[in-house]
């Protein structure tokens, strides 16, 4: 689990991500005292395709002591299919062998297209979890709301081939401390959490329109460490304001290793 301690940021656009420029991006996650990296490299309408991403990224991030976690985009119409690229991603090698540290499916709902369901989530994070082997396979997950956790999104489903779970808490308007306390609270009763805070806005989408305030990141870090996080993360390194770049890089959050926990492989579930 170590890879998930501390503070990290999410990668979307990596053209976007100062210039798609390795070294700079690198530089600017050690100043900020960043421990891991998320980066998008597959989905189901491309397959793999951040291979030269991840060649240019992974060397200098762990040379300079970052973990990088590759993540995807599944919409599930064919788990097999989907696993196929997970696997590739997984697969991938640097010239000198380096790998990735784990990976980290984001599972949407059908109002970003996804045909989700506990069977099918199932499926694709067990043929998943086969190909990862010991590496870390992380669940991105919507928020565990009322509605959410009684039944409306299938963590139960998703936990027993997961390491950790990484909640979506965007609070738009709402307390961010307050959000990722209850998220973590009910969360860990299945896997340990690694949170996703908000470091973009909504403008466009109807939402709020103003993006956090550096007060706000500070409040969900000290809220989701003293919850139990392992970590916490925020969407999105090209979108991220500088007041909330200086609030994520003063906050101390240390990456110190944390043991694995201990997994109950279910039986072999067929498509």
């Amino acid at each position: 689990m170590a890879a998930l301690t501390g503070k990290g940021m999410w990668i979307w656009e990596w053209g976007s991500t100062d210039g798609g420029d390795a070294d700079e991006v690198v530089q600017q996650a050690v100043s900020a005292g960043l421990h891991q990296l998320w980066v998008r490299v597959g989905d189901s309408m491309d397959g793999f395709y951040g291979a030269q991403e991840l060649d240019a990224l992974v060397p200098v991030a762990h040379a300079h002591g970052l973990s990088v976690i590759a993540w995807g985009f599944p919409y599930l119409w064919d788990p097999v299919r989907d696993a196929q690229w997970t696997a590739q991603i997984l697969d991938w090698r640097a010239p000198d062998g380096q790998q990735v540290d784990g990976y980290s499916a984001d599972i949407e709902e059908a109002t970003e297209g996804v045909m989700l369901s506990a069977q099918r989530s199932a499926v694709y994070l067990e043929l998943v979890r086969q190909a990862a082997g010991s590496r870390l396979v992380v669940a991105t997950v919507y928020p565990p709301t009322d509605a959410n956790w009684d039944g409306g999104y299938p963590y139960q489903a998703m936990a027993p081939y997961v390491d950790a779970f990484a909640p979506m808490v965007y609070w738009e308007c709402t307390d961010p401390g307050n959000d990722v306390a209850l998220d973590i609270a009910r969360l860990a009763t299945l896997r340990p959490v690694h949170p996703i805070g908000q470091a973009f806005n909504f403008a466009g989408t109807g939402g709020r329109s103003v993006s956090p305030s550096g007060a706000e990141i500070t409040e969900f870090l000290n809220a989701g460490r003293r919850a139990g996080a392992l970590g916490a993360s925020f969407w999105v390194w090209q979108e991220a304001t500088p007041e909330e770049w200086a609030a994520l890089s003063s906050f101390p959050w240390s990456s110190a290793g944390v043991p694995p926990t201990p997994r109950v492989r279910p039986k072999a579930r067929r498509p």
